[in-house]
């Protein structure tokens, strides 16, 4: 079983993922003609949408008291992997545009 501490450390790790990948898209938009360099802005745009709501998600989870953490885990779970499935699958995208 997960603790409240390890899915906390796990999505903060992932929340520095998706910035190295917001980071990348910025980059690779640089160097993009005007046409990839719009979709790859858009993507950022939804990666960052998504890395904030990531950060909403983090300060609820470290709202909640340890005692209840049994209590709310599956709905917590539940949100962050969608938000992570969504999140993969932008990156997922630049990394096919990318080869």
């Amino acid at each position: 079983m997960t603790t409240r501490d390890e899915y906390r450390e796990k999505m903060e790790q992932q929340l520095q993922q998706w910035s190295a990948w917001i980071d990348q898209l910025k980059g690779r938009a640089d160097k993009a003609g005007e046409e990839t360099k719009k979709a790859l802005l858009e993507e950022r745009q939804e990666l960052e949408k998504l890395q904030a709501l990531g950060k909403e998600h983090l300060a609820k989870l470290e709202k909640t008291a340890t005692s209840v953490w049994d209590d709310v885990k599956a709905e917590l779970a539940e949100q962050w992997n969608r938000l992570s499935g969504a999140a993969d699958a932008i990156w997922a995208r630049f990394r096919s545009t990318a080869q």
